[in-house]
């Protein structure tokens, strides 16, 4: 290869061009090192990605030509789960010394008056005295008799399983003897004509599906082992009757005052919808999710809304020209066409999350000193650092939040973005860590954008746990028969998951809704509306749960 320079003219340099040239050459130099540290990592990743491929290739194989055994090497037959006690037990075995029995983990130890902070919600209805009696109080020594020195108090805690309660309401109809004018006593409204169903039966069932995640065939089965015949059929009726009726006007205020915020998050998740005309059964749906998060400065609530497909004009419809501030979300395009009034702002998970899945490849191939070397591995520590400034600042108000971000967060968000840039030219588009490289520098306006407002979150990791509810209930029961259902569903999981939000008990804030809105009529007024909002100083006592995270 020819040099590019030749010896005289090395020595004609001047003392700058020198320099420059060994500048250019130290650059050159530093590229080439990235690229082949680059190559390192895809090779890796390859080799990974091989060995997984292998490994599919060599199981669908074995399930299509292999012996039906469940053995999975030489010496070792899966363990029957179900006999897992018979096969293993010895008695012929020995009991161990108790110096033998070592404890596999440290166990804390309770504190004091433990037990009695866990029992202090619960009514105590049934006291157990153990007291002597007869001959047994008098001492067998000398037939004095026994004084009560102290006494020992221990409880314990019952489990009553679901019972039903059959409520039969008689009303008798008056008639004057002289004139036959009749009169009827006035009676409290009926959830559902013609029904056997109550506020109390009903929110028992919307919990176990939407909030335990429990399918109506399952309570179906469950309800028939206590003697109830109530089928699929008629607990899908009455959720969609009572989702429209009741919850649909609370759903439709928390929207109005969702629109007034200036801080939300969106996200959206699959869903299947059977009976969508003019489309097959396997096609996916969507239930999209709208939040506010606790920087919000607005009443916390989430609103699910059913719709038929991904497009981006549903947030458009959705959020209409009512709304006017940031939306955090994900790096899904549609959301980049909203209109002038919405600030997107992107989520930091998300391009961490392609760095780590970048990162799992090489865990494999390289030591811990190797791996620490690697893009990913860098990328990941970078943005860690910007996590940990989130978390010492999350009790702070948006302005201390504003101010440090701008001193801690900004410097190394520009050098983070900086360093991507120098990466760009190197990475290849194909490989893991070239896709997180790309993500993020597309993304880079969005995620810088949370340092603008001390409101906003680094990420939105608050709507993806707002469909964890959803998606947990999803893959039990798998899809929605109808459009209605889906819609009913959207409803129900709106107000369950926002009064969980706002420190309620889902089951007994649903029953109280459903008991008041019979008694208000078909046209309540908005006063009498927002006294029922999840995040109403008027709701009841009885509806908030006092024990710490059980509403998240």
């Amino acid at each position: 290869m020819e040099p590019l320079f030749s010896e005289k003219q090395l020595q004609d340099m001047s003392k700058e061009n020198i320099i420059t040239l060994i500048q250019a050459m130290q650059v050159h130099q530093k590229k080439q090192e990235t690229e082949i540290q680059l190559l390192k990592e895809k090779t890796k990743e390859l080799e990974f990605m091989n060995a997984l491929l292998s490994d599919r290739l060599a199981l669908a194989q074995r399930k299509q030509f292999g012996s039906s055994s469940e053995k999975y090497a030489e010496g070792y037959e899966q363990m029957d789960l179900f006999n897992e006690a018979e096969q293993e037990a010895d008695p012929n075995a020995a009991e161990p010394e108790m110096e033998e029995i070592h404890p596999k983990s440290y166990k804390r130890k309770k504190p004091t008056g433990k037990k009695e902070e866990d029992l202090s919600a619960f009514e105590t209805t049934e006291v157990i005295k153990h007291k002597l009696e007869g001959n047994d109080r008098f001492c067998p020594e000398c037939g004095t008799k026994y004084k009560v020195v102290t006494t020992e108090t221990v409880k314990y805690l019952k489990f009553i399983p679901a019972r039903f309660e059959v409520v039969e309401e008689t009303t008798y109809v008056y008639a004057c003897p002289k004139c036959g004018m009749m009169k009827r006593p006035q009676k409290d409204p009926s959830l559902l004509k013609g029904s056997v169903a109550t506020p109390s039966l009903v929110a028992g069932i919307m919990n176990a599906k939407y909030v335990n995640g429990m399918p109506l065939a399952r309570q179906e089965r469950e309800f028939a082992r206590y003697n109830l015949n109530l089928s699929t059929k008629t607990m899908a009726n009455w959720i969609i009757l009572c989702a429209k009726r009741y919850l649909q006007p609370i759903y439709d205020l928390m929207r109005e005052e969702f629109l007034r915020s200036r801080y939300i998050h969106c996200d959206e998740t699959r869903l299947q919808v059977i009976d969508e005309p003019e489309q097959k059964g396997t096609t996916q749906n969507w239930m999209w999710v709208y939040l506010t998060d606790e920087y919000s400065g607005s009443p916390r609530m989430v609103l699910f809304q059913y719709e038929r497909t991904r497009g981006g004009y549903h947030p458009v419809e959705f959020l209409g020209d009512e709304f006017r501030g940031y939306l955090t979300c994900d790096g899904y395009q549609a959301y980049h066409g909203l209109p002038e009034q919405i600030t997107v702002t992107g989520c930091m998970a998300h391009a961490r999350r392609r760095f780590d899945e970048a990162l799992t490849p090489l865990k494999k191939g390289f030591t811990k000193e190797q791996l620490k070397e690697t893009t990913a591995y860098q990328a990941m520590a970078r943005i860690g650092m910007l996590y940990k400034i989130e978390e010492l600042i999350r009790n702070q108000s948006p302005e201390e939040r504003y101010a440090e971000r701008q001193k801690q967060s900004k410097p190394l968000l520009e050098a983070f973005f900086g360093w991507l840039h120098t990466l760009e030219g190197s990475v290849n588009r194909s490989s893991k860590i070239g896709e997180a490289v790309l993500y993020a520098l597309n993304q880079e306006k969005y995620l810088k954008a949370y340092l603008e407002d001390g409101h906003l979150s680094i990420d939105n990791s608050a709507a993806e746990r707002a469909v964890k509810n959803f998606a947990i209930g999803r893959r039990n029961w798998l899809f929605s028969k109808s459009i209605k259902g889906a819609e009913a569903s959207a409803t129900v999981y709106s107000i369950t998951e926002t009064a969980l939000l706002n420190g309620l008990k889902p089951y007994d804030y649903v029953a109280y809704i459903l008991e008041r809105m019979k008694d208000l009529g078909p046209f309540p007024s908005k006063e009498d509306l927002q006294q029922l909002l999840p995040w109403s100083e008027s709701i009841p006592e009885s509806c908030r749960t006092n024990r710490p995270g059980a509403s998240t």
